[in-house]
């Protein structure tokens, strides 16, 4: 039979979801990424490899190597940028008029296409390759933006849950080096969430008792406002660490301005530490919130603290972690909390 979709149909190139029905697992199949930039990809000895904007589509300047954005800080065009919000190019999940949103918000059980938004945040408009160096100000408009654009994306009835992800170094998956994050809204919600819910609804205290343990173990790596940086129980990594509030909130785009910018300033805290720590590592974070509107419970809603996880990649996952999930770390979470809180000397 053949392929009902010619090689030169634009609609053979957008993102599909399939479906493993051993594992549960859900795959995006989505050619375009194969296209994306690189840094690795510029060529050696060349005028270009000087001065970041000749080739960085992230730099101001370049704002023509970029889709128009959906959100800038500042708002007023008038004024130089510091941080933008703009659709990626080389997406995983892309608007599909065609594509009915999953009933319930379940994953996919047959392949069709992935309906959703995937943007990339540019969080500086300099050339800068770490947290570390953006003003504090600055930074706290990146998470400010983001806020906003999952507010703006939580009230479409077309999509079932959103988050915000960073790639740091290419240990950890980044292509370019200039510093960005990326933001992606699905019609569906992933299996790691609803594990996490369903551990919730089972033990509705699961977060406060975390929080409560890191307190009685000295695990609280700093804290600002009501929200904490700690080290979970079990980490994966040596200093993998959380941020949450102390107080439940299931999502993030509903928080206050204090606990954004207390998310802000904690996140440049932690880089700051780790990057002491480990000078060059790499890393990833990703936010956890409750799916949109009314999927979640009430008695859910009521426990849930949205939450970002941090993980260095300072070792690669090897056979026994992608065989069972579990995970091997030759330092334990309290001497990791110790090393983290140590203060920064000039």
């Amino acid at each position: 039979m053949s392929d009902p979709t010619p090689a030169t149909d634009p609609a053979a190139h957008d993102p599909r979801l399939h479906h493993d029905p051993v594992s549960g697992r859900t795959v995006f199949v989505a050619p375009k990424r194969a296209m994306r930039p690189h840094d690795a990809d510029r060529p050696a000895n060349s005028d270009s490899t000087t001065d970041p904007r000749d080739w960085c589509p992230f730099c101001a300047g370049n704002e023509h190597r970029t889709p128009p954005a959906w959100l800038r800080a500042p708002a007023a065009a008038t004024e130089p940028w510091r941080a933008r919000i703009v659709p990626n190019l080389y997406p995983f999940a892309v608007e599909d008029p065609f594509a009915a949103a999953v009933a319930g918000g379940q994953a996919p059980l047959v392949p069709r296409p992935a309906h959703g938004v995937h943007d990339v945040v540019i969080e500086s408009a300099a050339h800068e390759r770490t947290v570390a160096a953006v003003d504090a100000d600055a930074w706290r408009d990146v998470w400010e933006l983001c806020r906003q654009r999952l507010d703006t994306l939580a009230a479409r009835s077309d999509l079932a849950w959103a988050t915000i992800f960073k790639n740091s170094g290419p240990q950890a998956g980044a292509s370019l080096e200039h510093l960005h994050s990326q933001l992606v809204a699905l019609d569906f919600v992933p299996a790691v969430m609803q594990a996490e819910m369903a551990a919730v609804d089972r033990a509705p205290r699961l977060f406060a008792d975390a929080i409560t343990a890191a307190d009685r173990s000295g695990r609280i790596v700093a804290e600002r406002a009501d929200v904490v940086l700690l080290v979970p129980d079990a980490p994966r990594q040596p200093f993998e660490a959380w941020i949450l509030p102390r107080t439940p909130e299931p999502f993030f785009h509903a928080t206050t301005p204090a606990r954004g910018a207390a998310v802000a300033d904690l996140t440049q805290l932690y880089v700051t530490r780790l990057e002491r720590l480990v000078p060059g590592s790499h890393f990833n974070w990703w936010l956890h919130q409750l799916p949109f509107g009314s999927r979640p419970s009430a008695a859910l809603r009521a426990a849930w603290h949205w939450h970002l996880e941090i993980l260095p990649r300072l070792s690669a996952f090897a056979g026994f972690e992608l065989a069972t999930g579990c995970h091997i770390t030759p330092l334990s979470p309290d001497e990791s909390a110790a090393r983290l809180r140590r203060p920064v000397t000039p």
